[in-house]
């Protein structure tokens, strides 16, 4: 009874520590994400990242990902305007073609 008792206290340990872990690493992402918009891009591209966010949040989640991995790669210099912000949303979303028919 006691060995079962400790068995679970460890195992809720260690499951606590990886919470933390995962909080830790979730809350770096995040000030990577901050420092990229407020270092790397106009006060314009911000501002239409916000307008991405609020209607295709997924769709700004890989903008941002992929602007902290070319930050880290070092393929970015300068400033991210929001003409090159918007040739990015065009390479994400997919090019449809309406044809009406009569």
């Amino acid at each position: 009874m006691e060995n079962e008792l400790e068995r679970i206290r460890a195992e809720r340990k260690r499951n606590i520590q990886e919470q933390l872990q995962h909080q830790q690493m979730k809350q770096q992402l995040e000030i990577a994400k901050k420092t990229v918009l407020f270092k790397f891009m106009t006060k314009g591209a911000r501002e239409r990242l916000g307008s991405v966010r609020a209607v295709r949040p997924g769709v700004a989640e890989q903008i941002e990902i992929g602007l902290i991995r070319a930050v880290q790669m070092g393929q970015i210099k300068g400033q991210i305007t929001e003409e090159m912000l918007k040739s990015m949303l065009a390479e994400l979303s997919p090019k449809k073609d309406f044809r009406i028919r009569r």
